[in-house]
């Protein structure tokens, strides 16, 4: 099972300021992976980036988002380290419950 990292158009909106290391191209096209869906090898065509490269940067803007973005009233946000196949069901429902409250 793939994680497939989402975010709201208002949950981008929210880390915008904190991607200030990031170019403005670059901040563009993270936007079109993470709330668009854009794939992120048409991304790294389109860039002329190795798709580890995106890879990379979707990574260090999804930890921004868990530090500094938007959580919906009563939720928290923690660390905790699990047998793989474990860690994908709760990934799979974090996914799902994002989904919902978003919605």
């Amino acid at each position: 099972m793939r994680n497939k990292k989402r975010l709201s158009a208002t949950h981008f909106e929210s880390i915008q300021t904190h991607l200030g290391n990031f170019e403005k191209k670059n901040i563009n096209a993270l936007r079109r992976i993470l709330v668009d869906g854009t794939k992120q090898k048409d991304i790294a065509l389109e860039l002329g980036m190795s798709k580890e490269a995106v890879s990379a940067m979707v990574g260090r803007a999804w930890k921004i988002s868990l530090r500094y973005g938007q959580r919906p009233e009563g939720w928290r946000t923690f660390e905790v380290t699990l047998p793989s196949e474990y860690a994908d069901v709760i990934e799979e429902l974090a996914s799902i419950l994002h989904t919902r409250i978003q919605r």
